[in-house]
């Protein structure tokens, strides 16, 4: 280890002290192999929902990035695009194409070249119902129609909607009253 450098040296990272982020330690490990797909700047993979919009990122992924010789500007970006949306991708090319320059701030790509193939989709997080506490029994009248249902799986879930729409007038009701002066 001369010369104060780490075992790493041929990675070209350098012996820090303290904590770095992981961002900061992932940019580093990265560059190298982004560069060799011609992705100067990762963050072209890495954003690419908040580049062009979920909708859009959920059908496409961007695998490689060529310039003119000697350049970084003017660009063909290569997409992945799952093979429906293909369409949609070509009518949107001039949109994606500013929003990716207007991410970078200069004009890094000129062009889409669009390669059709399989995307992982990325299922959006399902929106967590409000968790309502214990649901109150339904109302008597309510409950009578209920228990005439023979279907025991269709007699639960009408039970559990009762509850549910119970416990929403109640919270309800309470609202009401905690905003009167």
């Amino acid at each position: 280890m001369a010369g104060g450098k780490s075992g790493q040296a041929g990675l070209g990272i350098k012996a820090r002290r303290g904590l770095t982020t992981l961002g900061q330690s992932l940019a580093r490990v990265t560059t190298r192999t982004m560069g060799r797909r011609g992705f100067s700047e990762a963050a072209i993979v890495t954003r690419w929902p908040e580049i062009v919009g979920r909708p859009l990122a959920d059908h496409s992924r961007p695998f490689r990035m060529v310039f003119p010789r000697g350049a970084r500007r003017g660009g063909t970006l290569h997409l992945t695009v799952s093979g429906a949306f293909a369409p949609d991708f070509a009518h949107l090319s001039p949109q994606i194409i500013d929003r990716i320059n207007g991410y970078f701030g200069y004009g890094a790509v000129d062009r889409l070249e669009l390669h059709h193939g399989p995307i992982a989709y990325r299922a959006p997080a399902a929106a967590k119902a409000p968790d309502l506490g214990a649901a109150p029994p339904p109302e008597p009248a309510l409950a009578a129609t209920i228990a005439k249902v023979d279907d025991q799986d269709l007699r639960a879930a009408l039970t559990r909607l009762a509850g549910i729409r119970a416990a929403r007038a109640k919270a309800d009701h309470r609202r009401a009253h905690k905003n009167r002066p």
